[in-house]
């Protein structure tokens, strides 16, 4: 059964570690005509998830593992953990709990939302193993040898980043996005990303070592949506800890309607503006927004923003949405949260 947590107590986490792998040592010694089990290779995937349906995913995962499991005998051991933000769709948690009936893996729900970073730090406070695969829950495998490919190019010195594909097409009402993620592919490409490891680091598929992920963290600032993985980029060039692209994605499939990314584009304009530096001097739109401070222009953007404001929203909300028009309208936004700040500091 699933289990509903807060600020879980780490002796209790332990605890309940020791008797999981306690249990699943017992079932393979019990399956194995070996008299001992020494396992030495293995890996924690994690998946943080809010009100979206990973069994699918997690389903996946869990057999590619024992196939490696299979293939390296007993030096390979894994464990699979979600971690549910008090997800408000109960119909979604019903279907995740059905994750806990998988062999060597866990659901778990908090009892409150604590944000994204904070939950991202806990799974991996909260997880077992050296290696750690952390995944989006919006995904789907779409290779055979996804796992295999992460676990053949880990280095414990290093940070493995395996992209990112989005589908070709998305329901009525997501244009948006949808336009706004095919645009993004050229960037995602392999050679594109391994000569810019940094800043197109992400998230959404990563694996870190545990003493490497221990060095930089989550900024538990950041509670909503937006730039929990670029801080973490700036942290990783910061320490020069290698960043290695690989070419092992998983497919995006959390192509939300125009509405919803809308508004969590303007979250994450909010959590860009609270970050303050060094990530306002590396994102492009605050970069264009200092331009436009520089150059004394701010004013005069802002009076056509605010006066076209309306007529964006009705485009990018449309089904033909323009990304010239959400650029544009991004920047507006992100002025007059500046300009808000502004006065408020004086």
């Amino acid at each position: 059964m699933s289990e509903k947590l807060g600020d879980f107590p780490k002796n209790i986490g332990d605890f309940l570690k020791n008797v999981r792998r306690f249990i699943s040592n017992f079932q393979s010694k019990s399956s194995s005509s070996s008299d001992s089990i020494i396992y030495l290779a293995m890996l924690s995937i994690l998946i943080p998830t809010f009100n979206t349906d990973c069994l699918c995913l997690v389903t996946d995962l869990q057999k590619q593992c024992e196939e490696l499991q299979a293939q390296y005998e007993n030096t390979f051991d894994y464990e699979i953990i979600v971690g549910d933000d008090a997800s408000t769709n109960e119909a979604t948690v019903t279907r995740n709990e059905v994750i806990e009936f998988l062999p060597n893996c866990e659901f778990f729900r908090m009892e409150t939302n604590v944000g994204r970073a904070r939950l991202r730090n806990w799974l991996i406070d909260y997880s077992h193993f050296d290696y750690v695969l952390l995944l989006d829950a919006d995904a789907e495998v779409i290779s055979d040898n996804f796992l295999w490919k992460y676990w053949t190019a880990r280095q414990e010195n290093a940070v493995i980043v395996g992209g990112l594909s989005t589908p070709l097409s998305a329901t009525k009402g997501c244009e948006l996005r949808l336009k706004y993620e095919l645009a993004a592919e050229k960037l995602r490409t392999l050679p594109f990303r391994q000569k810019r490891p940094y800043e197109f680091f992400s998230t959404f598929c990563v694996m870190f070592h545990r003493p490497v992920f221990n060095q930089v963290q989550f900024d538990e600032r950041i509670t909503e949506y937006g730039y929990e993985d670029a801080l973490m980029g700036v942290r990783l060039s910061e320490l020069n800890i290698p960043v290695i692209h690989i070419d092992n994605p998983l497919l995006h499939t959390g192509i939300n309607d125009n509405k919803s990314f809308l508004c969590n584009s303007e979250t994450a304009l909010r959590t860009l503006s609270m970050l303050g530096e060094p990530m306002t001097n590396k994102a492009r739109v605050s970069q264009s927004y200092n331009k436009l401070v520089t150059w004394k222009l701010k004013p005069l953007f802002l009076f056509f923003y605010r006066i076209g404001k309306g007529a964006m929203r009705k485009n990018l909300l449309s089904h033909h949405p323009s990304l010239f028009v959400f650029n544009l309208y991004k920047l507006g936004y992100y002025a007059s949260i500046r300009e808000c700040a502004t006065r408020l500091a004086h």
